[in-house]
């Protein structure tokens, strides 16, 4: 865990509310912090995380040199344990969340805290989900679970209810830009990274950290010009061929949302649609990353040709 011991700019008030809570001890034993991919949810999580476990916090922060810091960022600390997918999976499986329950149940080794990190919360199957319930319902005194969730509807009603959620917010468009060009050398590459991402800075900045922009851009022409009925549905698939299929399907539903948020289409039954295409778009990258494997092909030829239906402007 090496993210930095202060939170991102646009997190200034929520992180001012959870330290408020923090320095009365008025902290919930489970946090969810919600909100989409690729706004830094992670990094607060692990901010919080360093400031729970720091022996010598300095000004509301982590001081980040005393013992507990150093081990934290070497990724050896005794008392936090991080939960995601393991290699070669989508999922958080039964046996980690039993390890996570194991692990509640021993004294800190270092101090009076222990930390708990699953991300995402969404990826538990529903076996390793009903096994945190053991954690949530009966919490441990010195153990506080950080759930991160870019999907937070798809976890289980009982795991929401027994966790006090905090709904991260996406930045300003300046906020973003201002943080993304420092990271990328300029406002004018990070301004392309912020549209093709959704002004969500951490997944513009992974994207320009694996160099697949122009990929990512050349797949949201190709979908405006499918929108104008100037390409084919069979013919989106081979702009995305070097993308991964989850990201695909984020790109189109990020052009649907575009749509509907700036109320390009009128009101009623189309909008209807557009928002019900959106949810099948959301499910599909669910039911991937939960380990589905679907035609790669068909899926985009699908969704192509229902975003033509539902957006287009032209005759496909």
């Amino acid at each position: 865990m090496n993210v930095g011991l202060a939170p991102l700019p646009w997190q200034a008030d929520d992180w001012a509310s959870v330290s408020q809570r923090l320095a009365a001890d008025r902290l919930p034993h489970a946090l969810l912090l919600a909100g989409p991919a690729g706004i830094g949810k992670w990094q607060f999580a692990c901010v919080l995380a360093a400031r729970m476990l720091c022996l010598e916090p300095q000004a509301g922060l982590a001081c980040g040199k005393c013992k507990t810091c150093s081990v934290l960022a070497a990724g050896s600390h005794p008392d936090c344990l991080e939960l995601a997918p393991e290699e070669g999976s989508r999922v958080i499986k039964i046996d980690q969340v039993r390890g996570l329950i194991s692990f509640a149940g021993k004294t800190p080794a270092l101090g009076s805290r222990k930390l708990a990190l699953l991300c995402p919360a969404e990826a538990m199957n529903l076996n390793a989900a009903n096994a945190l319930l053991k954690c949530l319902e009966e919490p441990s005194a010195s153990t506080t679970l950080l759930l991160v969730s870019h999907q937070p509807a798809s976890l289980p009603a009982t795991v929401r209810s027994r966790c006090q959620t905090v709904t991260l917010p996406s930045p300003s468009r300046q906020q973003g830009l201002s943080w993304l060009a420092a990271a990328c050398g300029g406002e004018e590459t990070a301004g392309q990274l912020l549209d093709a991402c959704d002004n969500r800075p951490l997944a513009a900045l992974a994207l320009y950290q694996s160099g697949t922009l122009e990929q990512r851009l050349a797949l949201r022409g190709g979908i405006d010009s499918l929108l104008a009925g100037r390409l084919s549905p069979l013919e989106l698939p081979a702009l995305a061929s070097d993308m991964e299929l989850v990201d695909v399907l984020a790109t189109m539903q990020s052009t649907v949302q575009q749509k509907l948020r700036t109320g390009s289409q009128a009101q009623g039954q189309v909008s209807g649609e557009a928002f019900e295409l959106w949810r099948e778009l959301g499910r599909l990258q669910r039911s991937i990353s939960a380990g589905a494997n679907p035609n790669r092909q068909l899926i985009i030829e699908d969704c192509s040709a229902r975003l033509a239906r539902t957006l287009g402007t032209g005759v496909s």
